[in-house]
C-alpha cells in the first residue's frame, strides 16, 4: 500500500518499545551478573543508566559511573578493567539469554502501532542493544510485529544511530 507520508520508515528500540515494559530483563540480569561475577552490588537505577548501548560497553559504562566507581575502587583497589567487564560479560549472557524470553510479550499497543505503520507503507526496522544470540530469543515477535529488519548490536559501528544506515538501501 502506498502512503503520501514523506515518513518512509520507523526504527523501534526492542526493550522498553516492542517487549519487556520497563526494561526489566536487562537491568536485573545486569544486576545478578555484578553480583555473579564479583560479588559486587550495583543499583536498578544504576543498571538502567547507560541502557540502549551492546551489552559489554554498557558494562563498562556502568563501571564509569562515579558512584560505582568509586565503590569498585574500594572494594578491588583499582578502577574496573576490561577483563573485569570480560568476566561480568561472562556471567550476564547465560543469564540474559535465559531470561530475555520472560520478559518478551509486547508492550501494550506496541503490535498495533507496528501494523498500523506498516499498513501505511511506512517499513519497520529495529535495532538493539541486545548482541544477536540474544535477539535470536526475541525474534519470534518479528513475524507477529511484521518487522522487515532487525539489527542486534553487534552488527552496528555506532549502535542504534547506525541502524538508520543500515536497514534500508
Amino acid at each position: 500500500m502506498s502512503h503520501s507520508s514523506p515518513i518512509q520508515a520507523v526504527i523501534f528500540d526492542w526493550a522498553g518499545t516492542i517487549v519487556d515494559f520497563g526494561s526489566f530483563a536487562p537491568t536485573s540480569i545486569f544486576v545478578e551478573a555484578f553480583k555473579q561475577g564479583f560479588d559486587f552490588e550495583i543499583s536498578l537505577d544504576e543498571a538502567r543508566e547507560p541502557m540502549g548501548i551492546g551489552k559489554w560497553d554498557h558494562i563498562k559504562a556502568v563501571g564509569q559511573i562515579p558512584a560505582v566507581n568509586a565503590r569498585w575502587t574500594a572494594q578491588f583497589g583499582q578502577e574496573m578493567q576490561d577483563s573485569d567487564v570480560d568476566a561480568i560479560y561472562a556471567a550476564f549472557m547465560p543469564l540474559q539469554k535465559a531470561k530475555v524470553a520472560d520478559h518478551a510479550k509486547p508492550i501494550l499497543n506496541a503490535v498495533e502501532v507496528v501494523n498500523d505503520l506498516k499498513h501505511k507503507g511506512i517499513k519497520i526496522g529495529s535495532c538493539s542493544g541486545y548482541p544477536r544470540q540474544v535477539m535470536d530469543v526475541l525474534i519470534q515477535w518479528r513475524q507477529i510485529t511484521a518487522i522487515n529488519q532487525t539489527m542486534s548490536s553487534q552488527r552496528m559501528t555506532c549502535h542504534k544511530v547506525a541502524a538508520q544506515r543500515h536497514l534500508w538501501h
